[in-house]
């Protein structure tokens, strides 16, 4: 008690969020197990938003088949799907070494998560990570030029849907730091017809044109739109026939 009496204010609410953070993972940690959140990166911002915040909560009663996790980090996102649509096979695609090691732990009691360490792109080529001193959430990809080192081989919609054994993707959740603006502005005819939630983050403030991209690609008499957080959730306007809006 004398302890805390020497503490100022800012240091007190400190302590109180520490000791809340502490308490809500060791809750968690019994739902999901394992559960890793690294010291002092952005882990517990992404874990926060995800079950906390709730941002993938859908506003409608969907059974998924097939869902793409693309910058699946370290597969925080895929719990969250595994855990709420345990029927769906996730498909959770990550381009970094250290986030992807992770992913395949969370993944390791997970039989409905399947790892892939590649980044997604809008063509079969080689990309490299060109911040790797950046927050873990915020790595940045680009094409390797032939004569540069690369740090992953780039992956695709279509060659994902193709290995997935489906005809559609029935969640398609894009969180890729800008490269969004290649993906929807290159080659994306090819499925995205085929998509029937997109669950993104736009990243404008990195690649400018980003959202422009996303919206030149759809068409937006075909979809509702929605916002949670820095969440944009695309839904088809046929998927609400017949199921509940909440």
């Amino acid at each position: 008690m004398q302890y805390i009496k020497k503490l100022s204010n800012t240091q007190i609410y400190s302590l109180a969020r520490k000791i809340k953070r502490f308490f809500i993972l060791r809750y968690y940690s019994f739902i999901y197990h394992p559960l890793i959140i690294r010291q002092n990166t952005s882990d517990w911002s992404v874990f926060h938003s995800i079950f906390i915040l709730k941002e993938f909560e859908l506003p409608i009663t969907v059974k998924p088949k097939l869902i793409i996790d693309a910058g699946a980090y370290t597969g925080l996102s895929a719990l969250y799907f595994s855990s709420k649509y345990p029927q769906a096979k996730i498909i959770a695609i990550e381009p970094e070494n250290s986030n992807f090691e992770i992913l395949k732990k969370h993944a390791s009691n997970n039989s409905n998560i399947f790892p892939v360490k590649a980044g997604l792109w809008y063509k079969n080529c080689f990309l490299k990570i060109i911040n790797k001193n950046s927050e873990k959430w915020d790595f940045i990809i680009k094409e390797a030029l032939a004569s540069e080192p690369y740090d992953v081989k780039a992956i695709t919609i279509d060659a994902l849907l193709k290995q997935s054994g489906f005809t559609e993707i029935d969640i398609l959740k894009i969180d890729i730091e800008g490269s969004e603006k290649e993906l929807f502005s290159k080659n994306c005819n090819t499925w995205i017809n085929k998509v029937k939630i997109i669950i993104i983050e736009l990243h404008d403030n990195i690649r400018d044109g980003c959202s422009q991209a996303l919206y030149s690609a759809i068409n937006k008499n075909q979809w509702k739109e929605y916002r949670k957080g820095e969440k944009v959730i695309l839904i088809r306007r046929d998927q609400f026939v017949g199921s509940l809006e909440v």
